[in-house]
């Protein structure tokens, strides 16, 4: 089973601080999730948001994190580049 881990991070006096988390069953959604996140951060604020796809394995009963599949700057403009490297999930 495959769940899509999202997070925001917005940087505040050079330092990156906790922002909005979540997990999706699908990868779309998350990236949909991550970005409305870096687009409500306040006016001036730049942060990073990720996706990355987690795999369940049975021998550990939980999930390990298997790659980066988005990520995305939000400079203090609100302009928002997202960057994939290619991971469908």
């Amino acid at each position: 089973m495959r769940l899509y881990d999202w997070g925001v991070a917005p940087e505040a006096a050079g330092a990156i601080r906790a922002g909005a988390v979540g997990v999706s069953g699908e990868q779309q959604r998350a990236q949909v999730l991550m970005v409305e996140a870096l687009h409500a951060m306040p006016a001036g604020v730049t942060a990073r948001g990720w996706v990355t796809v987690m795999f369940y394995v049975p021998k550990e009963r939980g999930y390990q994190r298997y790659g980066l599949a988005v990520w995305a700057e939000r400079d203090a403009s609100g302009a928002v580049t997202l960057l994939t490297d290619g991971c469908d999930g």
